[in-house]
């Protein structure tokens, strides 16, 4: 995760925020707007933009879709202290340009803002197998993500490590710049059953140059003094929310719930429902950058790198529950709390079995997660229930 501070500061991010920027007009919740990376606008827009504000820092990118403005380009731009709304016609005509309101003190002032960086963990049993809505710890699973010069590449692997006395799920991301690589980090991450918070304990890096390793910055453990666990994705998503993901002497990364219901167009597809993400860093106060989490995949977008493909590592079949294995059955009944089952699903991930049993408690449908041993992974909303819900509000 360290390769994030060295694209902090790129000049372009491509984002979409929906109800992010200030001042929007009244009708804005008929609108429907959907990210544009630099690189895909078109010449005239980019000519635009570059006459009018040259040299200076695109913070967000955003197109028309649906509204009364179809194919208008609404771009924020940093310029010195202050920031500009800008609206742009399809002919690469400037339509409006208005100062944006910010925080006193500048983009980078952090003053009067609070991250939880403590987070009850001693009350989690934790998990190095399961998922919530936008992090997922099942082996094969797989992100590949691109811009015009780099390649990441986040893979769960079917391997754990302990980091103190917790056995976490290794995630490895390898990144290559211009087609040669530069890191290969192993990241270490495990689920909190109760909450489905995804907790981060650490990483190795193996930083490259010319095919060989040249050093380890950024590598941390969570079981190393000073240093504890941090959350890179919460189990339920709150607007405005603050917590650290790495808290060590040399990790000090932060992130704020910034938007909770973004739609998304990527090379790999137009994603909805989506988790926006603002990253900051404790030990340096100038660096900030925006990640995008989908439901059911995971990142798909961090700066100006886009997901361009996925892999989604599961195969699913209905079993009865006279068929479920004795120590799935007794950890079912265990986790019922008064509930009743509607469907069980048998999922193979990378040879991985686990079984989710979709349940009715108090009007409300949940699924349990359990693993063929008959450890419990963790309960989560039903996805459909939430869909339904999302898809209710938007009529």
């Amino acid at each position: 995760m360290k390769r994030r501070s060295r694209r902090c500061e790129a000049t372009v991010v491509a984002l979409l925020a929906l109800g992010l920027a200030a001042g929007l007009p009244g009708t804005w919740a008929q609108e429907r707007k959907i990210t544009v990376a630099a690189s895909d606008l078109p010449e005239v827009i980019r000519e635009a933009i570059q006459k009018a504000f040259p040299g200076d820092r695109i913070l967000i990118i955003e197109k028309e879709v649906e509204g009364e403005d179809p194919g208008q380009y609404d771009v924020v731009i940093q310029s010195g202290d202050k920031q500009y709304e800008v609206e742009i016609a399809p002919d690469g005509r400037i339509i409006e340009t208005k100062e944006r309101a910010i925080a006193q003190g500048g983009t980078n002032t952090e003053a009067g803002k609070k991250w939880t960086d403590s987070f009850g963990q001693e009350a989690c049993s934790f998990s190095s197998l399961g998922r919530n809505s936008y992090s997922i710890l099942i082996p094969g699973h797989q992100l590949t993500l691109e811009s015009p010069e780099e390649k990441v590449v986040i893979t769960v692997l079917n391997e754990t490590k302990m980091i103190g006395n917790v056995e976490t799920r290794v995630v490895e991301e390898r990144e290559e710049e211009n087609g040669e690589l530069k890191e290969v980090s192993r990241n270490f991450f495990a689920t909190c059953r109760e909450h489905g918070d995804v907790f981060y304990f650490g990483e190795e890096v193996d930083d490259y140059d010319q095919g060989k390793i040249v050093g380890h910055g950024g590598a941390w453990r969570a079981d190393e003094p000073g240093s504890k666990a941090g959350i890179l994705m919460p189990g339920t998503i709150l607007l405005g929310a603050r917590h650290y993901q790495e808290i060590a002497p040399n990790a000090m990364d932060r992130a704020e719930i910034i938007a909770n219901d973004v739609t998304l167009a990527t090379p790999a597809g137009i994603f909805h429902h989506c988790v926006r993400v603002e990253e900051t860093s404790g030990l340096d106060p100038d660096e900030k950058c925006y990640k995008t989490y989908a439901p059911g995949i995971g990142l798909i977008q961090d700066e100006d790198l886009l997901l361009v493909s996925y892999r989604v590592a599961e195969r699913e079949e209905k079993v009865a529950p006279r068929d479920l294995p004795p120590a799935v059955r007794r950890a079912l009944r265990r986790h019922l709390a008064g509930g009743k089952v509607v469907e069980i699903e048998k999922e193979i991930v990378a040879g991985t079995v686990v079984y989710e049993a979709e349940i009715v408690r108090d009007g409300k449908e949940f699924d349990i997660r359990i693993s063929a041993t008959g450890e419990y992974l963790g309960t989560e909303p039903d996805d459909d229930v939430k869909d339904a819900d999302d898809d209710q509000k938007e009529d």
